[in-house]
């Protein structure tokens, strides 16, 4: 890489994670007035905040599936495949969700019951945010493949500020709860969708006549999805399964407070990896060497191991800084340096996940999917012990299987990374199906 391209990457990435940074403290402020809900109605919130998470899985990887295929979007073929693909993708997502909101509503007593939501309208929410969840990553994907970095920096900080914002109104002012929550979480993640979909309008609007093939485009976006979707399942499971076994409100709330200062360093690392994803698409497209990897996942350690330190020798700092309103939340405060170990291998396992499937190393993801499948059968064969200890005891083995399994998925995904460059397939760049068909009017895209 050159001197001029290393300057853009530090660049580029400095302002992602200042966008990230900006972004996930109202986020975090968010949390800070949501705790007035009291420990039952945040303890809901948080856990409904996984399972959107773990539901919106499909939907994290588009984003990756559009930023590979907006980068590697270098010739006038490719752009007319890439507006078909999202054209066809938004259609397409809107009909399985309104199958999925259709068997959620006719089951909405066992979820509530499952996740203890004493208002339905809680589920009810989260079921549309994640609508938005859906289309979101669509936007995000074009943004971050065409390199538009600012945009997309500016996309995540609306997010965060029109979250907090009705929040603030909605929990502090009129005593809402966790539906009124989730509802600030709509209004929050539509906003950005809006300005996201208008800084992408010339991808929607033009090439009309091209159409779209969705099996050959599945065939590349299924190990993109499984792939990502590791990483994701991964830092959601702990929070669902802690909150389906533990009936203790105060207890998992507190678990809740400790898991997201851990998740805050992930989230405030991520942002170096998505300026490495494109970077190494585009070169593997143009046949090009890059060293990006190598320089993210430096940057990741550095980050995260300062991050770990910190939260080590000041537990109750994050804590302070997120529920500054409600001290009795310190008493988390013993876990959150297991979750900042526990997390950082996770950290360093993204840069690699995502650099395995830039350069479409796509049997990688069949393997690295194993990873949450055994992490979540240890989780389950370890209840009826975890049951009968005292509860931050069993919270401490429950992060450190978290931690074990994050190793495991680093190392297998260090392993793909070995070997030559794959060079860059035909077609739009999600994989060989995914080549050209030969017709201008019929892609594969």
């Amino acid at each position: 890489m050159s001197a001029e391209g290393k300057n853009a990457f530090f660049r580029q990435s400095g302002w992602m994670v200042v966008a990230t940074f900006a972004g996930g403290v109202f986020m975090t402020l968010v949390h800070s007035v949501a705790r007035n809900m009291g420990p039952e109605d945040y303890s809901t919130f948080v856990a409904l905040l996984r399972l959107l998470i773990i539901l919106g899985i499909p939907a994290a990887a588009l984003q990756t599936v559009f930023a590979q295929q907006a980068a590697a979007a270098t010739s006038e073929e490719k752009e007319r495949q890439l507006s078909a693909t999202a054209r066809a993708i938004f259609q397409w997502t809107l009909l399985i969700w309104l199958v999925v909101a259709v068997a959620a509503l006719a089951s909405l007593p066992f979820l509530s019951r499952l996740l203890k939501v004493s208002n339905p309208a809680a589920v009810c929410l989260t079921l549309a945010v994640g609508l938005t969840s859906l289309w979101g990553p669509v936007v995000r994907g074009l943004l971050q493949g065409k390199h538009h970095f600012n945009g997309l920096g500016w996309v995540q900080i609306l997010d965060g500020v029109g979250r907090f914002t009705v929040t603030l109104v909605a929990v502090e002012f009129l005593g809402g709860k966790a539906a009124s929550a989730m509802g600030a979480a709509l209004f929050g993640q539509s906003a950005a969708l809006l300005a996201g979909a208008w800084m992408t309008r010339e991808i929607w609007t033009q090439h009309r006549g091209a159409v779209f093939n969705w099996r050959s485009w599945s065939h590349g976006a299924l190990p993109l999805t499984l792939g990502l979707g590791t990483v994701l399942l991964m830092s959601s499971i702990d929070m669902v399964f802690v909150q389906s076994l533990f009936t203790n409100t105060r207890q998992t709330a507190l678990y809740g407070g400790a898991m997201l200062t851990g998740f805050a360093i992930i989230q405030f690392i991520a942002p170096v990896t998505t300026v490495m994803f494109p970077r190494i698409v585009r070169a593997v497209a143009q046949s090009q060497a890059t060293d990006g990897m190598k320089m993210t996942l430096a940057a990741t350690a550095l980050f995260g191991c300062v991050a770990a330190v910190g939260c080590t020798l000041f537990p109750k700092l994050p804590l302070r800084l997120m529920y500054f309103k409600n001290p009795e939340m310190l008493a988390a405060a013993p876990l959150v340096p297991w979750f900042a170990w526990a997390l950082l291998p996770l950290t360093a396992a993204n840069v690699l996940v995502q650099n395995v499937l830039a350069r479409s190393r796509f049997e990688a993801a069949y393997w690295m999917a194993l990873t949450p499948i055994a992490y979540t059968a240890a989780l389950c064969l370890q209840a009826p012990h975890l049951v009968a200890m005292p509860p931050f005891n069993a919270f401490i083995r429950i992060i450190q299987t978290l931690g074990l399994s994050c190793l495991a998925l680093c190392a297998v995904a260090a392993w793909f990374c070995r070997g030559p460059v794959i060079k860059a397939p035909a077609g739009p760049g999600l994989a060989p199906a995914l080549a050209a068909s030969g017709k201008s009017n019929s892609p594969a895209a």
